[in-house]
């Protein structure tokens, strides 16, 4: 009896042992999916050729494959993740299931919407554990991991029904509902939001990512910069005046004659000589999607009056070290409406104050958000 009862409590152990590590080997393969589905998102919106931060549409017939526009508007912006368009595996959850996704229409990728840029901000909210606490209200897409069937949900390629999602007839497969639950009042399959992301329960099993327009738009932000600095650099080496183009301080986008401290003048290097960036030999080609996107709005940029067209006397000060022709900040990512330049956007007082002397910022905050690069 002794013999028995301790081989009894042994394969109990054994069991349950068991089941834990194949739970926790199904969780593994589906945080390594979510991760690898928001890394290529991400990857996908720095490297877009004409409208970075843009993200595709959602796949709504299961192909792998991101719908085409439907007019200027993604056909639906809840699907499941286009692999195929991200050229990604055939990714999966740790149940086998094929992963959902959620885009927000501010980052379509159609050139026709409003342009992207650092001042565009997220407008979908997800929500922690319940809706009383707020993990992001600014995500621009969400992916989602289903799990495995819960309760009425039926996930047959044959059979079709109603689905309150679309509001049309369609496979079962195809049904976000047949997918993702409700917790805490917030139902994930919900084509516009908002979402959460909760523990399990034996009526919720949603595994989510979000993707904060912070996290998408500051390594396109980095992107920018470098064509910025590559175009100022091109300039100066090829123009007739051996300067850097006057700032833009009325917000067109055009340099302004006089003007040393504003947003960078991509429309037009100088309005008052020359003819624009064409003035330096070969002429400087600014790359179209910083134009078309803003990208001149939303850093600051001053230039040394030695520098300029007119050749005045003074120069910039950086961490000391006076002498600099140029400084150029990136001011982040927007997480509240800003308009006026240089104090809505940049945090360091010194730097925000229109003078001639810069630094490099100490406070957490302001590093995380104000670089600087300096010309030389």
């Amino acid at each position: 009896m002794l013999l028995i009862l301790v081989l009894g409590v042994g394969y109990l152990l054994y069991s349950v042992a068991g089941n834990r590590s194949v739970y926790a080997s199904r969780q593994a393969k589906t945080d390594a999916a979510l991760a690898l589905a928001k890394e290529a998102l991400l990857g996908r919106a720095v490297a877009d050729l004409n409208h970075p931060g843009s993200l595709p549409c959602p796949d709504t017939d299961d192909d792998g494959i991101a719908e085409l526009f439907a007019g200027t508007a993604c056909p639906s912006y809840l699907g499941r993740l286009p692999w195929k368009t991200l050229e990604l595996p055939d990714l999966r959850d740790g149940d086998g299931e094929r992963l959902w996704y959620m885009l927000s229409p501010t980052f379509r990728d159609n050139n026709a919407v409003e342009p992207l840029n650092t001042d565009t901000i997220g407008d979908v909210t997800v929500f922690s554990g319940t809706n009383a606490t707020t993990l992001t209200a600014r995500a621009a897409a969400v992916i989602f991991a289903p799990g495995p069937i819960i309760g009425a949900q039926v996930r047959s390629n044959t059979q079709t029904a109603a689905c309150a999602v679309t509001g049309t007839t369609i496979a079962q497969s195809l049904c976000a509902t047949n997918y993702l639950e409700t917790a805490s009042t917030i139902n994930n399959a919900n084509a516009t939001g908002p979402y959460i992301s909760a523990p399990a329960t034996t009526t919720f099993n949603d595994r989510l990512l979000a993707i904060d327009s912070v996290e998408l738009m500051t390594p396109v932000e980095a992107r920018a910069v470098r064509e910025i600095l590559s175009a100022l650099k091109a300039y100066r080496a090829g123009s007739a005046c051996n300067c850097y183009p006057w700032a833009d301080n009325d917000n067109d986008g055009f340099a302004d004659n006089g003007a040393t401290v504003g947003r960078v003048p991509l429309n037009g290097a100088n309005t008052g000589f020359g003819n624009g960036w064409s003035n330096a030999t070969p002429p400087v080609t600014i790359p179209t999607w910083l134009k078309n996107n803003g990208w001149w709005r939303v850093f600051f940029y001053t230039v040394a009056q030695d520098q300029t067209y007119d050749h005045n006397s003074g120069t910039l000060t950086f961490d000391g070290v006076s002498g600099k022709d140029v400084v150029l900040i990136t001011t982040g990512a927007a997480t509240s409406a800003r308009s006026s330049m240089p104090l809505d956007y940049v945090e360091d007082g010194q730097n925000a104050d229109s003078g001639i002397i810069f630094i490099t910022p100490t406070d957490t905050t302001s590093m995380n958000r104000d670089r600087t690069y300096v010309l030389p």
